[in-house]
Parts: C-alpha cells; sequence; structure tokens
C-alpha cells in the first residue's frame, strides 16, 4: 500500500465520528503511526499489521496494553481492528538516550516500571510468554529461512548467549514490556506513560531494566543507580545478571534488524543497525566475562 491509501484508511475509519486531521509520527521503525484530531480529541493510530516472524501477535498486544493501562503506566485503547490500533493521545515529552541517562528521570523510570511489574498478581488474559533466549534462537531460524546475511560466527555467538542463559536465577515471571527504547517513555506532567506494547509479555522483570540500560547506553555505575532505584538494593548477582541480560538484548535487536533487512519496506538502514549491535553484544560479552563473571 502507497502512504496515500494507508491515511486513507485512516481517516476512513468506522470509529471517527467525522473525518480527521492526521499527522505521521516519527521515529517507529516497525509500523506507521500517525497523530489524529478529531471531535476536539487527540488520538494515535499504529498501521500494525501481523509480524509472526518478528514475534508480534497484535491481539497480545492489544491485552498487554490494556493491563498496562489498568495498572496506571500506559494510554488506553479506544478502537482496533486488524491491522489498526487506535490509543489515546498522551501529552508529554517523549525521552531521548540522554534524558533517560539523567539520575532524576532514571529514578522515575525505575518507579514506573516496577508498578507494573507489581501489578502481576492482577493480570487478567491469555497474554504470551516472551524468553530473549529463546526469542534469540527462533529469530536466527527465521533468518537464515529469509536467506537473511547473518555474519559468518552466528552460530557462535547464539550458543555464547544460550550459555548464559543457564546462569540466570528462577524470578517471578510478570508482565514486561521488553522493549523500552527512550523514545517508548513519554515523560507528562504528573505521571510517566509508557507506549507500544507490541512486544510485551510475561517474562522476567530483570530484562526490562537490561533493555532500558542497553538502549540508553548505561555505565556500569548506572545500572547500579538503576538497580537500587528499582529495588532499593543493589545486589551482586542482580548486577551480574542485569548485565547479561543487558548482553543478550544486544544480539536480540541485531537478530530482529536482520530479519527487517528482508521483510521490512521501511526507509531505515537496517543492515547498519544489524551490524552495530552485533559489534556491541561482542563488546558487552568481553566486558562481561572481563568483570570476572567467567562462566563455569
Amino acid at each position: 500500500m502507497t502512504d496515500s491509501d494507508i491515511e486513507e484508511r485512516v481517516t476512513s475509519l468506522k470509529f471517527w465520528c467525522s473525518r480527521p486531521v492526521i499527522e505521521p509520527l516519527s521515529g517507529g521503525i516497525t509500523n506507521r503511526n500517525y497523530r489524529a484530531s478529531a471531535d476536539g480529541e487527540e488520538f494515535v493510530v499504529r498501521v500494525c499489521d501481523e509480524l509472526p516472524h518478528l514475534g508480534i501477535d497484535r491481539k497480545n498486544e492489544t491485552l498487554c496494553q490494556t493491563e498496562a493501562h489498568q495498572a496506571g503506566v500506559a494510554p488506553g485503547i479506544v478502537y482496533s481492528e486488524p491491522g489498526i490500533l487506535v490509543s489515546e493521545f498522551v501529552e508529554g515529552e517523549t525521552l531521548t538516550k540522554a534524558r533517560v541517562r539523567e539520575p532524576e528521570m532514571t529514578t522515575v523510570i525505575a518507579r514506573t516500571v516496577r508498578i507494573y511489574h507489581g501489578y502481576w498478581d492482577k493480570l487478567r488474559g491469555e497474554l504470551l510468554y516472551f524468553c530473549p533466549f529463546q526469542t534469540i534462537r527462533t529469530y536466527m531460524q527465521t533468518a537464515l529461512s529469509l536467506l537473511a546475511d547473518l555474519p559468518g560466527d552466528i552460530d557462535c555467538l547464539v550458543i555464547d548467549s544460550q550459555e548464559l542463559s543457564h546462569k540466570m536465577s528462577p524470578y517471578r515471571p510478570t508482565l514486561c514490556h521488553n522493549d523500552l527504547l527512550a523514545a517508548n517513555f513519554i515523560a507528562g506532567p504528573k505521571k510517566m506513560w509508557i507506549v507500544d506494547w507490541e512486544y510485551a509479555g510475561i517474562g522476567n522483570p530483570l530484562f526490562d531494566l537490561a533493555s532500558i540500560s542497553s538502549n540508553a547506553s548505561f555505565s556500569t555505575e548506572q545500572d547500579e543507580f538503576l538497580l537500587q532505584a528499582y529495588r532499593g538494593t543493589t545486589e551482586r548477582t542482580d548486577l551480574f545478571e542485569l548485565r547479561a541480560l543487558k548482553t543478550v538484548s544486544l544480539l536480540r535487536e541485531a537478530l530482529w534488524s536482520m530479519i527487517q533487512t528482508v521483510t521490512s519496506e521501511l526507509d531505515f538502514d537496517y543492515v547498519e543497525y544489524a551490524r552495530t549491535n552485533f559489534e556491541a553484544y561482542k563488546e558487552a560479552r568481553a566486558s562481561l566475562s572481563a568483570g570476572g563473571h567467567q562462566l563455569r
């Protein structure tokens, strides 16, 4: 579909009482997003096909965002149909990596994430399970089937990442976002909002912290601060597992990008994005071992 076709579909939704005024929202590298103004109200419209090759299930996304909204951290969904999701528009500052790294902002983010992680005993619906190690294996299989141009050492990288999975402690599964880019945080005048729940599912809460750290390029000291703000303590085991999951998140992102090099029609340099994340994984993995956490 052309951009004009997509915009016509958005403006013709049965949800609208009168034809809305829409404008594209920048920043997304998976979907097309629009801000829509209609009848004195503002909305965000996501044009989002089913993307099973990326592990995206739109029914699950809707359920997860609904639960996060009930927990008080996500905009509410006001309308959906196959390929379209309309959410409330929330006012606020879309964060950057630099803003996420600011101590006061890191603290607010940690407390916000803790809110929906603590919602585990109120969750409803058949939410999908998410494990980054399983995702890496699946992404590699998908990339191979699509004939993506994977690096020659990909088998070694995936096997190496799997060894890290054996170092993880048992945890209490709960609702996790699993894709906490800086741009998915919107700092409103009264609260922090979290958007884009398409990779959400039941998983390890430490992976969300690792996602924050990885995407905002935290130092080890900033990782310690994040854990302190989230849990009130900084245990050596938690710090190691956060750094291990941070390392794994980089490989997951690289393989995600390799799939996108073959399947996406968006104007984005997925090849360079993949290369950057593969290199970041190797650097983070070497740093993890150099810190005295060699695998036994």
